[in-house]
């Protein structure tokens, strides 16, 4: 049995609930909603066989204490607390419920609960819902990087997803999986109605927000239609440019020309992308040097999404600007890798005999996936042997964030933490190279500002000058890894009323700059359907699974600027895969 059905079944098996729906007299209107009173949305019945848990709710517990709680509550008697009893490795706790699916078949339905949370650390405390067919989930949304840390009071939280015709099953959960403890009460259900067309005053009022652009090609031609990014951008030092899937052609190309932009008028000369750090690096050997082969260098990076002709075309046009001269530099900012961290420790202590042997231990323990308490005390060592070393300053640092960048691989939990990680190897970046200005390469949902994700982190050290540029595009193809066909290209679903790419299509302009900012500062009449959460496309590297392609936030607190493309096609690869 699929996997999916096989833990719906087992979770049906705990959950039983009646649905009153009343008749629909005529000629009577129709009732608001469905009556939800059965499914004990704020734990307010308890469990008969299990006296501390709440009735019509699964509860999964691995390693957390779970029971209702009547000493913190939000309303009512009752509340649901998660509390970690031990380490948070592997560990999580989560109360889980249905929906009935026919009253929210071609609506977007919004789930909202209260959680209250006290020292959360190395996780996060919020909600996920999601909406299966068949035998796959079809649309979700989680709070993976906008859940409560740390401590707060009671907070009321919410998720969204979009439910389609093809929908069997409606599920959602409170999750929390980190230390500390949090208290769940008074979840909701409603419908958000979608926005399927705009008015004569409203497209008019767009319409004042566009800057049309030329060409997606860095074909080195008339490049006035950029000049309005100096006023976009202004004194920023950082500037964040995403892309809704990790392969789109004309987005790639996009992001290149605007980098070369930026790079000959704005003196940006630091280029970071969304690739391991240490491995990255390695391609300045050809940007600066002219060494290396470059289609080798940047297999090495170890993501197949950059392993693209056009990537290439941009790592060459950056060797072409370097000579004679360096101006620009590469660099990444990603920790899920440690063998080019090991490499560079390799490299360093090359000939050192005891050295080298703490660095094979290293590696051997790191190949074993030995815990972060048997490999500290061989960091501790390298530290040292590095900060004693007769390396230069710089070479001493660059060595150091190496040993940093294992620390982060090795974190428990590191994928709630990664954005965070690498906001903190930008800064990294930032700091060895005070009179620098950088350029991001990632997808969307890293460099945007909200969530706290890499780009929130950012722009809470950066402030103005960070800006984030988001991507997308109306139809077409891409390149992706997580479907049916392996690496392959995937047919995106064409924009639909009520999704932003939609509306931004009737302008009939094949690419522009849409001036998000402007559009929140000015909070024109008009301009206020943008201003609320909207569908917009977050491809990802999904394929033809199509698990939320287009979800729902808003976007005027994701990014300053979207840059809209009208279709996509597939990068070109050129790997190995």
């Amino acid at each position: 049995m699929n996997r999916i059905l096989k833990t719906l079944v087992i979770i049906s098996s705990l959950l039983f609930f009646s649905c009153k729906t009343e008749p629909i007299p005529e000629p009577e209107p129709e009732p608001s909603g469905p009556d939800l009173s059965s499914l004990n949305l704020g734990f307010e019945v308890r469990n008969p066989q299990y006296p501390l848990w709440p009735a019509i709710w699964g509860i999964g517990s691995n390693g957390y204490d779970i029971y209702l709680d009547h000493n913190e509550v939000r309303s009512g008697r009752l509340s649901l607390k998660m509390e970690l009893l031990g380490s948070p490795n592997n560990a999580i706790g989560m109360c889980r419920n249905y929906l009935p699916v026919e009253p929210y078949l071609g609506k977007v339905v919004e789930i909202k609960a209260w959680i209250k949370t006290k020292g959360v650390e190395n996780g996060y405390a919020g909600l996920w819902c999601g909406a299966y067919g068949e035998n796959t989930l079809l649309s979700s949304d989680g709070m993976y990087y906008r859940g409560l840390i740390g401590d707060n009071d009671w907070t009321q939280v919410s998720v969204r997803m979009e439910v389609s015709k093809e929908v069997k099953t409606i599920y959602f959960r409170g999750d929390f999986n980190g230390t500390g403890t949090a208290w769940f009460d008074d979840f909701e259900v409603g419908t958000i109605e979608p926005k399927t067309s705009l008015s004569q005053e409203e497209m008019a009022a767009l319409k004042k927000y566009v800057y049309p652009l030329r060409t997606y090609e860095p074909d080195g031609g008339d490049t006035k239609d950029l000049v309005i990014l100096g006023d976009l951008i202004g004194n920023s030092k950082v500037v964040g440019l995403g892309e809704n899937s990790h392969g789109s052609s004309e987005i790639y190309k996009m992001k290149s020309r605007i980098s070369q932009y930026l790079a000959v008028h704005y003196s940006f000369d630091f280029f970071s992308i969304e690739a391991a750090m240490p491995q990255a690096y390695k391609l300045n050997d050809y940007i600066v040097r002219g060494e290396g082969n470059p289609r080798n260098l940047i297999t090495g990076m170890r993501f197949w999404l950059w392993e693209t002709e056009e990537m290439l075309d941009m790592v060459e046009w950056m060797r072409r600007y370097n000579d004679p001269t360096p101006r620009i530099y590469y660099a990444g900012f990603d920790m899920q890798s440690y063998t080019g961290a090991i490499n560079e420790l390799s490299d360093a202590f090359k000939g050192d005999i005891e050295t080298e042997g703490i660095i094979a231990d290293l590696k051997i323990k790191l190949d074993d996936r030995a815990g972060i308490t048997a490999i500290e005390p061989l960091l501790l060592i390298l530290q040292n042997s590095i900060e004693t070393s007769s390396f230069s300053p710089s070479q001493q640092a660059w060595l150091l964030q190496n040993i940093v960048v294992i620390r982060q691989y090795l974190a428990p939990r590191r994928g709630v933490w990664r954005d965070k990680f690498m906001a903190e190897n930008i800064m990294w970046i930032a700091t060895q190279n005070p009179d620098s200005k950088l350029i991001l390469w990632a997808h969307n949902l890293h460099v945007a500002k909200s969530d706290n994700v890499m780009g929130y982190h950012l722009s809470q050290k950066f402030g103005n000058d960070y800006t984030t540029f988001g991507f997308t595009f109306h139809e077409g193809s891409y390149l992706a890894a997580g479907g049916s066909k392996g690496l392959a290209s995937y047919e995106g679903i064409t924009a639909y009323p009520s999704t932003l790419e939609y509306f931004l299509n009737q302008l009939n302009e094949p690419i522009f700059i849409l001036d998000l900012k402007k559009i929140k500062s000015d909070n024109h009449k008009d301009m206020q359907w943008l201003m609320e959460p909207l569908l917009y496309r977050e491809a990802d590297e999904m394929g033809d699974r199509k698990i939320s392609e287009f979800i729902c936030s808003k976007i005027v607190d994701d990014f300053d600027y979207l840059i809209f493309i009208q279709k996509s096609s597939p990068s070109v690869y050129f790997g190995l895969w």
